[in-house]
């Protein structure tokens, strides 16, 4: 009885030994990857830091003293990123607001308080009430920074689908799948028939690009439906559809830019209250 009461005491203690060995050997190995997130650091390579982190949490799950100093690290990195994109934005945004501004002056704001969350920006040769009565491209860009191209169609009744922009040998096609990405709406009012085909962002398949890179060219407008008209884009109209395309690019960076000094701003606060408490 002794004798097996020795035996596994005697195996509880080489278990015991190899657990201890093998505590300290993954202690170095994780100082030494601490060791090695801190060089990466200095040397401002933050994604290859950020990769040898996740590394430490994976390989080491128990060592927590180990895996708050790798915590502390990232925290630095996202500070120190942080910080960057904060200078950056700064520099920056005030000259993309000044564009923005001076684009903007071109463009008549719109909004219906009753029923729209977002204003938007006509250009001037594109109001409403001064194109009622004619077959035209629209454009506009709302507060949101989104933009609409919208296909006009009056007296015609072709319940169209897709819109497909041309010069020469070079065209431009929404889709014309069975599930095409376009608004459809149309109506009667006072006998005359009025239809309306609308596509948000990129889902205009880049027409209204192809449009403000060739506006000083002639762009025949065809309109794919139960029947097929076609048109060439007025110069108004190219310029205003350019114009617009062109807000819209600079309004989506302008918000982009501030949407990430936003997070920048939440991230450096939150660690900030992290190390306060």
């Amino acid at each position: 009885m002794l004798k097996k009461l020795s035996f596994f005491a005697a195996i509880l203690y080489l278990t015991f030994l190899s657990s201890c060995n093998s505590k300290v050997k993954q202690e170095k190995q994780a100082e030494e990857r601490l060791e090695q997130i801190e060089q990466l650091i200095i040397a401002n390579d933050y994604n290859t830091a950020k990769l040898k982190i996740d590394t430490i949490n994976l390989l080491f799950p128990r060592l927590v003293a180990k895996r708050k100093i790798a915590a502390a690290y990232k925290d630095t990195i996202i500070r120190r990123e942080s910080a960057r994109t904060l200078v950056y934005c700064d520099s920056i945004l005030p000259i993309k607001q000044h564009v923005l501004d001076s684009i903007q002056k071109e463009f008549r704001f719109e909004k219906d308080e009753t029923y729209q969350e977002f204003g938007n920006y006509v250009y001037k040769s594109q109001i409403t009430e001064q194109n009622t009565n004619r077959n035209y491209l629209r454009c506009y860009v709302d507060e949101n920074a989104d933009l609409y191209l919208i296909s006009n169609v009056t007296g015609n009744k072709i319940e169209h689908f897709a819109i497909q922009v041309s010069v020469n040998d070079l065209q431009a096609q929404t889709d014309t799948t069975n599930n095409p990405k376009g608004n459809f709406h149309n109506f009667t009012d006072g006998g005359t028939y009025w239809e309306s085909l609308t596509f948000k962002n990129d889902d205009d398949n880049r027409i209204s690009a192809f449009i403000a890179q060739h506006k000083s060219e002639r762009i025949k407008v065809s309109l794919l439906g139960k029947k097929k008209i076609s048109y060439y884009l007025s110069e108004q109209d190219k310029k205003a559809i350019a114009a617009t395309y062109d807000l819209w690019i600079v309004k989506k960076t302008v918000k982009q830019l501030q949407k990430e000094s936003e997070k920048a701003t939440v991230r450096i606060g939150r660690i900030k209250l992290r190390y306060e408490n």
